[in-house]
């Protein structure tokens, strides 16, 4: 409901804008510099408020559970019980290709572009949502250099 009111008002702003440009002379220049300043404020605010809306109604249906994965590297294997703060930190790494390692169990788990899981990971708009609402938060995973390749 509060981003139909800020789009409304927003074009309401952009509205009273058009018509003192259409009509020189009418506002002082003060007035046409204010509407004009405050219309990129208005629609960022209605765009996160938008966001805000969308990820909540995505969370709504979402029942956050413990989850057991394999993760697999070139030469390793290691099966993991991660929370469900972890489970959506490794799915977002993983999907972006983020060059990280996950510390569980007195270890670190490598995560790079060859890593394979095998189990269920919280789904990508759930990840999304959970970082838009500000609920993921990742202190068990750490990001890593990306490696430079030589050219020799």
């Amino acid at each position: 409901m509060l981003p139909l009111l800020y789009l409304l008002f927003t074009l309401a702003v952009a509205g009273g804008l058009v018509a003192l440009l259409l009509r020189p002379g009418t506002a002082r220049s003060m007035v046409v510099w204010g509407l004009a300043a405050l219309l990129p404020l208005l629609a960022a605010l209605t765009a996160a408020l938008a966001g805000q809306a969308r990820a909540d109604r995505t969370l709504a249906g979402y029942a956050p559970q413990t989850v057991t994965v394999t993760l697999t590297n070139p030469g390793s294997a290691q099966t993991l019980r991660l929370t469900p703060q972890d489970a959506a930190c490794v799915e977002r790494a993983l999907r972006l290709h983020t060059r990280s390692e996950l510390r569980v169990g007195g270890g670190a788990v490598p995560l790079t572009s060859d890593t394979q899981v095998a189990g269920d990971l919280p789904p990508a708009p759930v990840v999304e949502a959970l970082g838009v609402s500000g609920g993921l938060t990742c202190p068990n995973l750490k990001a890593l250099p990306e490696e430079t390749k030589s050219t020799s």
